[in-house]
């Protein structure tokens, strides 16, 4: 299925509202983002409360939280494919750690994919970001707890990328956060990237909602569990990073690291259990979308902060969302806003097979849109559309979302298969409509009767 690029910012106003409403029902006093296609990010902006703090803009910094995992997954590959390090490599070959409770210590590559042995642990762990070497080192070589034999099963562990930390240090002799720069961030020209507040950008304060009022939460700064969650970066350079990693199905040069290895961070490997088809691969989690195919992700959560990044490597196309509340929960946000991107940009091979009547009710709403009229509404509704919002409010709606995407009134109908459309029968159609500054999606379904008539009628942005 081919997917429009040259779309992308048809959905700026999407991302604005989805970032607006954030602030407004209370998830975070500031939600940024950042829309990126396979020629780089097409645009970003960011909402905030301006009674918590100053109003963010797209060049303001976040803690990324474990968004930092596949910086430190990269950073591992850069060291295996320098032939210092191997992912069968086992820990205690190369860090001074006691493994208790199983047969053989894990490996680098079941520590990166999450499969380890090491429980959940974020709570902790994300409070460890300040440790010192010397407590670490103490803490590792004093016994790391498992609770099932390395390569077995799926448990989320910060503190094993704590440990691929202390490795990389150990190995490549110098503190983690000076190695992700030489290896990662200064030859990819990352700007706005960093691990502490010298980070070349404004920082948002992280808060917590504490007795129903946003509190600003203690800053940590870098230490022995950075590599699990310590990167500052603004939502442009976390896009542009994400960029990179989803180019690797396009490119195959690259002198950082080579499109292959970036394709093996990208690859299933670990089995996350849960109704989705998900795995992790080597610091980023991959998902099977059921119309879009892989998906590729991580989330952040973070005390003070929440954040995710997310995209689709056949189109190249993705989405960042940066947020200053403690585990705000940036995931829903960001899913939003790809599944509003990839339906807005892809374009069925073939126009789908509809009822006459489904067809001439598609033309009808795109009339509806461009000059309402009530009575050509009436004349294709059933009886429930009335009752379940009146024309008056429907009008209304639909005359906001003209207004909004700069929709002319003269403005020719694209045909279906230009329209991003889908249907899951021949009584039922979604397709988007655009204007200058935007998109309507808009979806209908008719009556299962002789003659059939609408009876459901959905506008939004898209």
């Amino acid at each position: 299925m081919p997917y429009r690029v040259d779309r992308l910012p048809l959905a700026v106003p999407v991302l604005e509202e989805l970032a607006a409403a954030r602030v407004r029902d209370g998830r975070a006093p500031a939600t940024a983002w950042a829309v990126f296609g396979p020629d780089g990010v097409v645009a970003a902006g960011a909402e905030g409360d301006p009674a918590v703090g100053p109003i963010p803009d797209a060049g303001t910094a976040f803690r990324v939280a474990s968004c930092t995992k596949s910086f430190t997954a990269a950073t591992l590959l850069t060291f295996v494919a320098d032939g210092a390090l191997a992912l069968e490599t086992p820990l205690t070959d190369v860090l001074d750690a006691t493994v208790l409770g199983a047969s053989r210590p894990p490996t680098l590559g079941e520590l990166a994919a999450m499969a380890g042995g090491i429980p959940i642990d974020d709570p902790w762990a994300d409070r460890q970001e300040s440790m010192t070497t010397a407590d670490f080192d103490a803490l590792v070589g004093d016994g790391v707890r498992l609770v099932s034999e390395p390569g077995t099963r799926y448990e989320y562990s910060s503190f094993a990328y704590a440990i691929l930390g202390r490795v990389l240090e150990r190995v490549g002799g110098r503190p983690y956060p000076q190695l992700v720069r030489e290896r990662i961030i200064d030859p990819l020209g990352l700007a706005g990237v960093g691990y502490d507040r010298s980070v070349d950008a404004v920082v948002a304060p992280g808060y917590a909602r504490v007795e129903g009022a946003w509190t600003e939460q203690p800053w940590a700064g870098p230490g022995a569990f950075s590599a699990l969650g310590g990167m500052i970066a603004t939502p442009t350079a976390l896009a542009t990073w994400a960029g990179w990693l989803a180019a690797a199905w396009r490119d195959e040069g690259d002198a950082v690291l080579a499109a292959g290895l970036r394709r093996t961070m990208q690859e299933p490997r670990t089995p996350i259990a849960g109704p989705a088809t998900a795995h992790y691969g080597l610091g980023l989690v991959v998902e099977e979308h059921e119309r879009h195919g892989r998906i590729v992700s991580h989330s952040g959560g973070y005390p003070g902060y929440g954040a995710h990044m997310r995209w689709h490597p056949a189109s190249g196309i993705g989405v960042v969302v940066l947020e200053n509340a403690r585990y705000s929960g940036a995931t829903l946000p960001a899913t939003q806003a790809l599944q509003a991107l990839l339906d807005g940009a892809a374009d069925p091979d073939e126009a789908p097979a509809l009822w006459p009547e489904t067809a001439a009710a598609r033309d009808v709403v795109e009339g509806l849109l461009r000059t309402w009229d009530d009575a050509a509404l009436a004349a294709i509704a059933a009886d429930n559309v009335v009752l379940d919002e009146s024309s008056a409010l429907r009008r209304a709606h639909a005359e906001r979302l003209r207004d909004r995407i700069g929709l002319r009134a003269d403005a020719p109908v694209a045909p279906l298969t230009r329209s991003a459309a889908r249907s899951d029968s021949p009584a039922h159609l979604i397709w988007t409509v655009r204007g200058d500054r935007g998109a309507i999606r808009c979806e209908i379904r008719m009556t299962p009767v002789r003659a059939p008539q609408l009876q459901t009628l959905v506008l939004k942005l898209g």
